[in-house]
C-alpha cells in the first residue's frame, strides 16, 4: 500500500506543469526565509536575555555547521527554554521496510543533506508563519515571566540571606558584649575577693593582737581575782569558826585558901566595908588581855566578883584554827580557784561570747522575764559542794534537765561543750559528777532515739510502716551522738574504779540500752553503745546493774538476743540521708560480733562461763549466727570491696559458735535451735560444707585454716561417716587435704 500511494504521488507531482512547480518553489522558499529571518529575530531576543558570560548553544550550533534544519522542524534538541546540547542520540529510520539508524545531533553526517531530500524537508514545513509568530511570542513571554519570577526569588533569597547577616551579627555583638561584661565581672570579683582577703587578714590581725591583750588583762585580772578569793574563802573560813566557838578570855580554876561557907554564885557583890552608893564600878576588862599578877608578899586575899555580875565557870580553852587546818588546803583553794576563772570564762569557740553572757539572752519559756544565766548564778551562789567544779555541773545538769523537760532545747549544746570542757580536765573528782549528769545524758540520748526507734526495723515490720525516721521527729539542737561519747568517755574513767563504775551502771536504764540496739539508729550511735556496752562486763554479769538477779537475767537475755538480730538486721537511715554502704554496715556488724566475742569470753575473767552460757542458751542466738555466717560468706564470692570486712566477720563468727558450742555442748540441742530461725538447717549445712572444703582460692582468700578446722569438725559432729566421705570425694582439693 505504501509503494502504491508513493507512486501515486510522484505520478501526480509529474504531472504539474514546469511553470506550475516554479512557483511552489518560489513559494516554498519564501516561506523558508521568513520563517529563517523570524528564528533569528526570535534567537537575537534569547540572546539578549543571557547573563554575561553565557554563551548561546544556538550560537555554538550555528558555529559548527552552516546547514541547520528548519527552525519549527521537531528534532527533539530544543526545549522551552533554550535550544539543548542533548548527547548522542540516535534515530530509527525506515528505508522500503528496512531499520537504519541515523546518527545523532553533533555527528558529522547530521549536517549534511542530500539535494534530493530537501524537497521534502521543505513540504514537512508548516504552512502557517503567523501562528507560529504567535506560538514563539507566546513562549517569549512565559521566559520572560519565569525570568522575572526567578530575578523575585534571588532577590528574596538575598534579602533572607541579608537578614541572616544581620541577625548572625547582633548575636556576636550580644556575646561580645557577654563576654565583656563577664570579664568585668569577673575582674570585680578578683578585686573584691582580694579586698576582703586583706580586710580578713587585718581582722585577724588585729583580733590576734586584740587577743593577747585580752590574755594579758586576764591573767592580771585571774591574780587579782585570786587573791580575792582566797581572802573570801579565809574570812568565810574564820566567820564560820566564830560562829561556832566565839573567843574568849581563857580562865584558870583558882583555889581559894580562904572559905565562907557560902558558895560562889551566892556571894555579895559590893565589898562590906564600902557603901553601895560610894562604890565604884570595876574597869571592865578587854577580851583576851591578862591582869596584872598579885604581889608574892601580899597576902592571900578573898576573891571577889564584880558588882553586879555573877561570877561566870571557867571556859575550856580554845585555840584559834589555822588555816592548815580547814577543809581545804592552800594548794586545793587554788586550784579550785583556777578552774572556776576557766569555767566562768568558757565559751563554746575562741572569740565567741562566754557562757553566761550568752545565756544572759535566753531564758526558759516557763520563766520568761529572768534569764538562765541569772538563774545559774543564783544556784552557784547557793550550792556548797566544797569544790567549783561540782557545784559548776550540779548547776549545769539542773538547767539542762529543765531545758530537756520543757523542750526548750537552745542551751542544750552549750551545756554539752561545758560537760565536755569540764572531763577533759584533770583531777577532777569525777565520782561527784555521776549523779547530776547521767540522767540527763539519757535523756537527751532519747530525744532523737525514740522517735527512730519507732521507726525500726523490727518496730515497721510489726506496725507496717515502710518508712525512714522523717526530719520532722529529730531535734538536731540535742546531738544524741556527742551525748553517747561523753557517757563512754565516763565509763572508760573509771575502768578500774570499781564502785563508781557500778555506780555508773546502776543509773544507766536497760530501755535505755535496748531503744539503742535497732538497725534505725544511726551507725555511729550503734558503734558507740557497743563501746559503752563492753565496760559493762563483769565476772558474772553484764549490761546495766538491775536490784534482783531475775531482773538482771532478763536484761542480759534481751540483750544477746538483740545484739544476734543485728547481725543480719537492716539499718536504716533518717529521712534525706545517702543510704549506707556495704563497708559502713560490715563495719558495724563487726563492732556487734567483737562486743559478743567479749561477752562470750570475758578477757578480764577467761575462765568464767557466764556470757557464753547465755548465749548457749538463748533459744535463737546460735541460729542466727549461723544463718549471718552464711550470708556473709555467699557475698565473698561476688569480690565486693568490703571483702576484708566480711572475712572477719566469718572467722569471726566461726570462733564464737565454736567456742560457745565446745562449753555448752551438753545443754545445746542444736537441732531445736534452728528449726526456731526459717532456713537456718540449709544454710547451717551449707556454710559448714563450704568452709570445711574451702581451697583457699581467690574468692575464699582471707578464710584461716583455723577456721576451716573448725568447720570440719562441727560437720563431722552433724553428718554420719558415710556423708562425710561423699562431701569428702565431692571436694578432693580442700585446704585441709
Amino acid at each position: 500500500m505504501e509503494d502504491n500511494d508513493d507512486d501515486n504521488f510522484s505520478d501526480d507531482f509529474d504531472s504539474l506543469p514546469p511553470s506550475t512547480l516554479f512557483e511552489l518553489e518560489q513559494s516554498a522558499f519564501q516561506a523558508t526565509q521568513a520563517q529563517a529571518s523570524q528564528y533569528q529575530h526570535v534567537q537575537s531576543r534569547q540572546n539578549s536575555t543571557l547573563l554575561p558570560g553565557q554563551v548561546n548553544p544556538a550560537a555554538q550550533t550555528t558555529s559548527t555547521s552552516t546547514l541547520k534544519p528548519p527552525p519549527r522542524l521537531h528534532t527533539g534538541l530544543t526545549n522551552d527554554y533554550d535550544t539543548l546540547e542533548v548527547g548522542e542520540l540516535e534515530a530509527e529510520v525506515y528505508d522500503n521496510g528496512v531499520k537504519s539508524v541515523t546518527p545523532a545531533q553533533g555527528h558529522p553526517m547530521q549536517h549534511q543533506w542530500a539535494t534530493d531530500g530537501a524537497m521534502d524537508d521543505v513540504m514537512d514545513v508548516d504552512d502557517n508563519p503567523q501562528g507560529n509568530i504567535h506560538q514563539w511570542s507566546a513562549h517569549i513571554e512565559q521566559l520572560e515571566r519565569e525570568k522575572e519570577q526567578m530575578r523575585r526569588e534571588l532577590n528574596e533569597a538575598k534579602a533572607q540571606v541579608e537578614t541572616k547577616a544581620g541577625e548572625i551579627a547582633i548575636i556576636r555583638s550580644k556575646q561580645n558584649r557577654m563576654i565583656e561584661e563577664y570579664d568585668r565581672k569577673m575582674a570585680a570579683l578578683r578585686k573584691a575577693m582580694t579586698d576582703q582577703a586583706t580586710e580578713h587578714k587585718e581582722a585577724v590581725e588585729a583580733a590576734m593582737s586584740e587577743g593577747k591583750m585580752l590574755a594579758t588583762e586576764n591573767i592580771f585580772l585571774q591574780h587579782d581575782l585570786a587573791e580575792e578569793a582566797h581572802k573570801l574563802r579565809n574570812f568565810k573560813s574564820r566567820y564560820r569558826n566564830e560562829e561556832k566557838n566565839p573567843p574568849v578570855t581563857p580562865k584558870k580554876n583558882r583555889v581559894l585558901p580562904f572559905r565562907d561557907g557560902f558558895d560562889d554564885d551566892e556571894m555579895a557583890a559590893v565589898s562590906p566595908s564600902k557603901s553601895a552608893a560610894r562604890s565604884k564600878r570595876a574597869t571592865p576588862t578587854v577580851p583576851g588581855k591578862r591582869k596584872r599578877q598579885s604581889s608574892q608578899d601580899s597576902p592571900a586575899r578573898l576573891q571577889l566578883s564584880p558588882a553586879g555580875e555573877p561570877m561566870m565557870l571557867d571556859a575550856p580553852t580554845t585555840s584559834e584554827p589555822s588555816f592548815e587546818d580547814s577543809a581545804l588546803s592552800i594548794g586545793s583553794i587554788e586550784r579550785d580557784q583556777r578552774v572556776m576563772k576557766r569555767l566562768l570564762n568558757h565559751r563554746m569557740l575562741p572569740g565567741q561570747e562566754t557562757d553566761v553572757e550568752a545565756l544572759a539572752k535566753i531564758s526558759f519559756p516557763s520563766e520568761p522575764t529572768r534569764p538562765i544565766s541569772s538563774i545559774l548564778l543564783d544556784d552557784l551562789a547557793r550550792l556548797d559542794k566544797g569544790s567549783f567544779v561540782v557545784e559548776h555541773i550540779y548547776t549545769i545538769g539542773s538547767l539542762w534537765q529543765r531545758a530537756l523537760t520543757e523542750r526548750f532545747y537552745e542551751p542544750v549544746p552549750r551545756f554539752m561543750t561545758v560537760v565536755r570542757y569540764v572531763l577533759m580536765m584533770n583531777d577532777i573528782p569525777l565520782p561527784d559528777l555521776l549523779q547530776p549528769l547521767i540522767v540527763v545524758l539519757q535523756d537527751s540520748v532519747e530525744v532523737n532515739a525514740v522517735p527512730r526507734f519507732r521507726f525500726s526495723p523490727a518496730a515497721r515490720e510489726k506496725a507496717r510502716i515502710p518508712r525512714q525516721t522523717p526530719q520532722s521527729d529529730l531535734q538536731p539542737l540535742v546531738d544524741s551522738t556527742e551525748a553517747l561519747r561523753l557517757l563512754y568517755h565516763i565509763s572508760s574513767e573509771l575502768l578500774h574504779v570499781k564502785t563508781a563504775l557500778d555506780d555508773f551502771w546502776r543509773q544507766i536504764r536497760h530501755t535505755f540500752m535496748l531503744v539503742m540496739l535497732h538497725g534505725s539508729q544511726p551507725l555511729k550511735d550503734i558503734v558507740l553503745i557497743m563501746n559503752l556496752l563492753s565496760t559493762s562486763i563483769r565476772p558474772d554479769s553484764f549490761g546495766p546493774i538491775m536490784p534482783s538477779e531475775g531482773e538482771q537475767g532478763d536484761v542480759q537475755r534481751w540483750i544477746v538476743d538483740r545484739l544476734s538480730h543485728m547481725l543480719s538486721e537492716p539499718a536504716q537511715p533518717d529521712e534525706g540521708i545517702d543510704p549506707y554502704t556495704p563497708h559502713d554496715i560490715c563495719a558495724m556488724r563487726l563492732e556487734v560480733l567483737l562486743l559478743l566475742e567479749s561477752l562470750a569470753f570475758n578477757p578480764a575473767a577467761p575462765t568464767r562461763e557466764h556470757g557464753s552460757a547465755i548465749i548457749a542458751a538463748h533459744p535463737n542466738a546460735l541460729a542466727r549466727l549461723f544463718r549471718s555466717m552464711h550470708d556473709e560468706l555467699d557475698a565473698l564470692y561476688s569480690s565486693p570491696p568490703e571483702k576484708d570486712l566480711r572475712v572477719a566477720l566469718v572467722n569471726g563468727l566461726m570462733r564464737l559458735i565454736f567456742g560457745v558450742m565446745r562449753r555448752h555442748a551438753s545443754s545445746i540441742n542444736m537441732q531445736e535451735k534452728l528449726a526456731r530461725v526459717s532456713g537456718s538447717k540449709q544454710k547451717h549445712l551449707v556454710v559448714l560444707t563450704r568452709l570445711a572444703f574451702c581451697d583457699g582460692s581467690v574468692l575464699e582468700a582471707g578464710i584461716d585454716d583455723e577456721t576451716v578446722d573448725m568447720a570440719h569438725e562441727l560437720l563431722e559432729e552433724w553428718t554420719n561417716p558415710q556423708e562425710a566421705e561423699s562431701l569428702a570425694e565431692v571436694f578432693p582439693s580442700s585446704r585441709r587435704d
